[in-house]
């Protein structure tokens, strides 16, 4: 098991915590907050981080105490952000620990001590292959003196300036009703996050899925939206064995629903739902070709006040910055979580910014994002108006199977339909003109892995 540990002793800060005995005291390490159940603590505890994603706590415990509980948050943004799909705890002889999450804050975790005390470890694991690291700008331009053309990978597809993903939750029969006729009248694709276990005996939850199952089964051949994993039953997982088949079972019947596509989709465990596990998060995620699609989206209920003002506002922002905004609803309809009224009124102001936004499903931003992330462009050979080049593109094609857009920047001097874009084997390639910051521009598509391509300015 490989840890990232950079450079040994490069930094380490130790603490040591008193805690009190009728109420619960607070650590701040770098951005981590450690806090122990007051009402069974031991007299004191010492963590010391000893590498950036690895913090080691230390308790002495009194005789025929019960074990106590302690509460590690991690910080999942900024500088000092852990991985936290990557995050384990383990007791002083290595055995990994049972500890509990929330569906959509797995950044925060709760585990019993040891028992009699003790040292654990909580500490994030480095994935086979390490951490993903993501070409640079530079990468992914060619600016060529000889043949005089400039290239680049966009930052999204069609060249759009950002990226807009509608989710819905819980595979409520509204979706079927209301979400996606108003979504298909838009001209919109959505996400819809499914929960499609069947009715479990002893349970008196009922599987609106199972209830639907024809006309989900309808919309996924279709294709013109994606189906997502919500785990199979939305309650949680309560061992490794019972969240390993809410997170597969799940999993399996999409790509049952969609045997010919990709099995890549995204994962969202669910508020307010409780997860048991001793594995990381990334142990289910690789196992399932999942991504985790539970962090940074607005919810879209109308309980939360001002919902259509406040998505025109960080919509803007998101344009403004070229980002990926994500917002996600419950139930569409009057008198559920968002009114048809509010929900076409949010379509509508994203309907305004059509030419700015790529509007899809959360899989295809992640595989376009992912692609991008992973790929290079290079000359193999230039001569006056002709390029040779090589994209190289180290993401895996069966799972990440979105075109990539590329831009071919049309300089004074040059006419774009005598700009002639072949690939390997000779084909020529179509293209479509465009802008990019605000000059004449070519883009075409071309699938995301290690290929040859050429461009030739014809007489």
């Amino acid at each position: 098991m490989k840890l990232f540990l950079p450079l040994k002793l490069l930094f380490r800060l130790f603490a040591v915590l008193l805690m009190a005995m009728d109420g619960v005291q607070a650590v701040d390490l770098r951005g981590v907050e450690v806090a122990l159940d007051g009402g069974a603590s031991p007299e004191s505890f010492e963590v010391e981080l000893i590498g950036p994603f690895k913090l080691q706590i230390r308790a002495q415990e009194e005789a025929g105490a019960k074990p106590p509980r302690m509460h590690v948050q991690l910080p999942n943004s900024g500088t000092n952000a852990w991985p936290a799909a990557d995050v384990e705890v383990r007791d002083g002889s290595g055995k990994v620990l049972l500890v509990q999450r929330t569906g959509i804050e797995w950044f925060k975790l709760s585990f019993a001590l040891p028992q009699g005390g003790g040292t654990c470890v909580v500490q994030a694991v480095e994935p086979v292959g390490g951490w993903p690291k993501a070409t640079s700008d530079k990468d992914r331009v060619i600016q060529d003196g000889v043949s005089g053309l400039r290239l680049r990978v966009a930052k999204w597809h069609a060249g759009r300036t950002a990226a807009l993903s509608l989710r819905f939750d819980d595979s409520h029969p509204s979706h079927l009703t209301k979400a996606i006729p108003i979504l298909d009248e838009y001209g919109f694709r959505g996400t819809f996050m499914v929960n499609p276990g069947a009715s479990e005996s002893g349970s008196r939850r009922v599987s609106d899925f199972e209830q639907h199952h024809a006309e989900w089964e309808s919309l996924a051949m279709k294709g013109t939206h994606e189906l997502a994993n919500h785990s199979a039953h939305h309650r949680g997982g309560f061992s490794d064995v019972d969240t390993e088949a809410e997170i597969g079972e799940a999993a399996q019947a999409i790509w049952k629903l969609t045997p010919s596509r990709s099995q890549l989709m995204a994962l969202n465990l669910g508020g307010g739902t409780r997860w048991e596990t001793t594995r990381t998060l990334r142990f289910y995620l690789d196992k399932y070709h999942q991504f985790d699609a539970a962090e940074n989206s607005t919810g879209m209920d109308d309980s939360y006040g001002g919902r259509v003002e406040n998505f025109r506002r960080i919509l803007a922002q998101h344009i403004q910055r070229g980002l990926w905004c994500r917002v996600h609803y419950h139930y569409i309809g009057e008198n559920l979580s968002s009114t048809e009224a509010n929900f076409r009124a949010a379509l509508d102001i994203a309907k305004e910014h059509a030419t700015e936004l790529w509007i899809a499903g959360m899989a295809d931003i992640h595989k376009y994002q992912t692609e991008r992330n992973a790929a290079k462009l290079q000359v193999i050979q230039s001569a006056p108006r002709k390029l040779s080049f090589e994209l190289a593109c180290s993401t895996d094609s069966a799972l990440y199977d979105h075109p990539l857009t590329l831009e071919l920047a049309i300089a004074p001097g040059m006419e774009a339909t005598k700009m002639i874009i072949k690939d390997a084997n000779q084909a020529v390639l179509p293209a479509q003109p465009g802008k990019i910051d605000g000059a004449d521009a070519l883009r075409f598509v071309v699938p995301p892995r290690t290929a040859a391509y050429s461009i030739e300015l014809t007489p």
